[in-house]
Parts: C-alpha cells; sequence; structure tokens
C-alpha cells in the first residue's frame, strides 16, 4: 500500500519521491520492476492537489516473436481529494476522491497501480523485432507432418477423389 501520512505537512507545495516495491502496490513483482514514483502534494485548507510521475521497468512478451524483453515505461495523473460533500454523485470525474475532515493519511495505492499498468504499452514490439523475418507457412500438412497411422485413409481419400472425376 502507498499511504502518505498528511499530519506533518501545512498548506503548501511538497515534492516527495518514492520507490516502493511491486507488492506495495499489488502488482505482479514478476512484471515490474525499478518503480519510482515522483509526488507533488498542493496542499490547502480543505483540499488536496496530488500530481505524480510514475516509471518502471516492465517485463513484456513480444507480440511478433514471443520473446520476453524489458521495457521502460512512465506514467503521470493528477487527482484531488475534497470534502466528500464537494463530490457529485452524478458527475462523472474520475479524479476526485474524498478526504474526510481530520484525515491523517491519503491512499494512493489504486491511483498510482492503475497508472502503471495504464502505461504498459498495447502494441509491446521487442527492440529490433520490426526488422526481423518471421516464418510463415501457408497451406496444408507437408508429407512428413502426416501421422503414418494415417496412410490407409490418405490413400482412401485420393482413391475417392480420383472417382469424383
Amino acid at each position: 500500500m502507498l499511504r502518505i501520512d498528511i499530519r506533518p505537512y501545512a498548506k503548501g507545495v511538497y515534492e516527495l519521491d518514492f520507490e516502493p516495491s511491486a507488492e506495495e502496490l499489488e502488482v505482479d513483482a514478476d512484471s515490474f520492476s525499478k518503480i519510482k514514483i515522483e509526488v507533488r502534494l498542493d496542499i490547502s485548507a480543505s483540499r488536496i492537489y496530488v500530481q505524480f510521475r510514475i516509471a518502471a521497468i516492465a517485463k513484456l512478451v513480444c507480440d511478433r516473436t514471443l520473446v520476453d524483453f524489458d521495457q521502460a515505461i512512465e506514467g503521470s495523473y493528477a487527482v484531488v481529494f475534497v470534502p466528500p460533500k464537494d463530490i457529485d454523485p452524478d458527475d462523472e470525474a474520475d479524479n476526485l476522491f474524498p478526504l474526510e475532515a481530520g484525515a491523517e493519511e491519503i491512499d494512493l495505492t489504486e491511483i498510482i497501480r492503475d497508472t502503471l499498468l495504464l502505461a504498459v504499452p498495447i502494441r509491446k514490439i521487442a527492440p529490433g523485432a520490426e526488422d526481423e523475418d518471421l516464418p510463415i507457412t501457408f497451406g496444408g500438412p507437408t508429407d512428413e507432418d502426416i501421422d503414418p497411422r494415417w496412410t490407409a485413409l490418405n490413400e482412401l481419400r485420393s482413391k475417392s477423389d480420383g472417382d469424383d472425376r
């Protein structure tokens, strides 16, 4: 979990850096490493404006060659923590989060995890894979691919194909 204790901060702007583990963000540790987060808090009397930028190394599988590779990814997002009465339930704003009076911390885990997962590219192509020739075969199986147990059945098919002509 990535929670920020807001008690020590008065009104003003603060810059914080975090290097959480994948487990803390509740993502697969085999898929993400070297996670770094830069957070900017702008605290006023009743609101907290949070901007953050996240960078990580993602372990991906190439869509073209099926080879594993590592790629640096990054994303950013901004949210506002406001008193619950300021959130309109009919408003579809997805960047407003409730901040109860007297709250001691804000939880950024879900927001940061979603931003990290959305930073993964849709098309995953390993370096150099665009230039690589891929073997492509068209048509049916070759003689080497046919199981010898089917030989008798193939002979029957060949005879029936010859009769239709």
